[in-house]
């Protein structure tokens, strides 16, 4: 069941067509087997060979771009997600292998790139609280996944919190806080949503992630 992510109040007046839409899932990652690699090679069959430009050109990654640009991020240094991993991992697939985490966030990682809408997977024991989408007071202390070294935030960074820390920034970098593991049983799975891109698109990717999920093919990756 699809559940909107509460906005603080200053985020609803600024940004009222941005949303967080979650699943919360209870899901044994023994039961997921998902052959990863043919999905990617799927992608990466499309994307090969574009240009970065060519990829921040498209129409789905367009909204999320001229959104953050709206916000005075820099999206050619810190690009959001889904626009990463198609440059760092597609367009030249046979520089670099296919991005593999664990099998939970890699099958949502492949949703999120065939839809090309940003989707999250939290261990939902690791949040103490309630979700809620905020503007950052400045000062939180940001650790993001495969970073070395915590990072200071700016006030009025839009991010995604609990009642006590901040879990992502929107669209762009999760935090290492509530990072999926081999322990994780509960979590929450989470779709952004910004003007120009329609709820049922996200919807949709987050229904095709729940499919691969809950995949139980009987080859697993190797």
């Amino acid at each position: 069941m699809f559940v909107e992510i509460k906005k603080q109040e200053d985020v609803q007046a600024q940004f009222p067509g941005v949303k967080v839409l979650g699943i919360k899932l209870n899901t044994p990652q023994d039961n997921l087997h998902l052959d990863a690699v043919p999905l990617w090679q799927e992608l990466a069959s499309y994307w090969y060979g574009k240009t970065k430009a060519e990829v921040s050109a498209h129409e789905m990654i367009s909204a999320y771009n001229a959104f953050f640009a709206q916000l005075g991020i820099n999206v050619k240094k810190k690009p959001p997600s889904i626009q990463n991993i198609i440059q760092r991992f597609l367009i030249k697939q046979t520089d670099k292998p296919f991005p593999k985490i664990n099998p939970l966030v890699d099958a949502v990682n492949i949703a999120a790139v065939s839809h090309l809408i940003p989707l999250g997977i939290f261990d939902a024991a690791c949040v103490e609280g309630t979700l809620q989408l905020a503007l950052s007071n400045g000062g939180e202390d940001f650790l993001g996944i495969g970073a070395e070294s915590a990072v200071t935030l700016e006030q009025g960074k839009l991010v995604l919190v609990d009642n006590v820390k901040v879990l992502s920034e929107f669209s762009i970098r999760d935090s290492q806080a509530q990072m999926i593991t081999d322990k994780t049983q509960e979590m929450w799975l989470l779709g952004c949503m910004v003007p120009g891109v329609e709820a049922g698109s996200v919807k949709n990717a987050m229904d095709y992630a729940l499919t691969l999920i809950q995949s139980k093919s009987k080859h697993k990756e190797s």
